[in-house]
């Protein structure tokens, strides 16, 4: 005690001038202008297990209002307006965070008058990864004349992390709806997976590459009385029947423009004898157009005796 008091005499000048600064610090905060407002809390979960995953939306900012000196509020640094939750240790299930004054970490002088919210549910569940397959959805149609004919995704699985009461009860992915409006050509694109509002996490690094295949819109058309010749004949000649009816397919951008008279129907009666025959038809479409249909597809060919002439 006797050494306490003792060093209480020394450097008396300078210990009375840091009381006075002390006193005149705590004057001058204590009689300036008071104020209130509302700040922005930034909120951080940390030490979440490795093996559990937060499956309910968490709110990313606290709402706090708090009243304290002009000065002293303004300068709240962002140390000041960050809250952390430790969730180390934690098990499966729903964990409740009450947020007090006492556990916001502001300085002297300031009062707390609200926190919004002012309490948390954290859901936590065990986190589980699958492969799963993807499948496009598609919106919009190709410009007219043209239309879809394959979507290929690569990869066709992905590896994904979500919650287990949510990732067992998915039989594959979708992804994004792709666009393919006024589209007429075939293109790849990059698309993304819907994880439909739950916490999944696509666990690789690759691209998912969406090839679109646009083709021309192929329909049928059918072209009637079309004359069929007899290719080979050494004489004469009748067809039973004379014509016949052709049913094409093709792109309907070229169809329009294909013509009866584009069309070859020939029979093959070369070296027969004369009398009556079945003859298969033989029709030649252009390149690009596929034959559907020939009706009759036999024609009853009669090889007529040559005259006899007489000298």
């Amino acid at each position: 005690m006797k050494k306490y008091l003792a060093s209480l005499k020394k450097n008396k000048g300078l210990k009375l001038l840091a009381l006075m600064l002390a006193l005149a610090a705590w004057v001058a905060v204590g009689s300036e202008e008071r104020t209130e407002t509302t700040v922005q809390m930034a909120l951080e979960l940390r030490n979440i297990p490795k093996n559990l995953m937060v499956t309910n939306e968490i709110p990313s900012q606290l709402e706090v209002r708090l009243q304290g000196p002009r000065s002293v509020v303004r300068e709240l640094t962002s140390d000041r307006l960050h809250k952390q939750i430790d969730l180390s240790g934690a098990k499966p299930g729903v964990h409740t965070e009450i947020l007090t004054p006492s556990g916001l970490n502001f300085p002297r002088g300031v009062v707390v008058t609200r926190i919004r919210p002012s309490a948390l549910s954290i859901s936590l569940d065990q986190a589980l990864v699958r492969r799963l397959e993807v499948q496009p959805v598609i919106k919009g149609s190709p410009v007219p004349g043209f239309e879809l004919s394959e979507v290929v995704l690569t990869p066709k699985e992905v590896l994904m992390r979500g919650p287990k009461n949510d990732i067992n009860q998915l039989k594959f992915i979708n992804t994004i709806p792709i666009d393919i409006s006024r589209l007429s050509s075939s293109i790849a694109r990059d698309v993304e997976l819907d994880f439909q509002n739950l916490p999944l996490t696509y666990l690789e690094n690759q691209p998912i590459i969406a090839k679109i295949g646009i083709r021309p819109k192929l329909q049928t058309k059918t072209f009637t009385n079309i004359a069929v010749e007899a290719n080979g004949a050494a004489g004469p000649v009748r067809l039973q029947p004379p014509r016949i009816t052709v049913t094409v397919r093709g792109p309907v951008t070229n169809l329009e423009h294909l013509r009866a008279e584009d069309l070859n129907s020939r029979v093959n009666v070369k070296n027969l004898k004369s009398g009556r025959h079945q003859v298969p038809v033989n029709v030649e479409l252009p390149e690009g157009f596929e034959l559907v249909k020939v009706s009759p597809e036999i024609l009853t060919v009669r090889v007529l005796k040559p005259a006899i002439s007489k000298s």
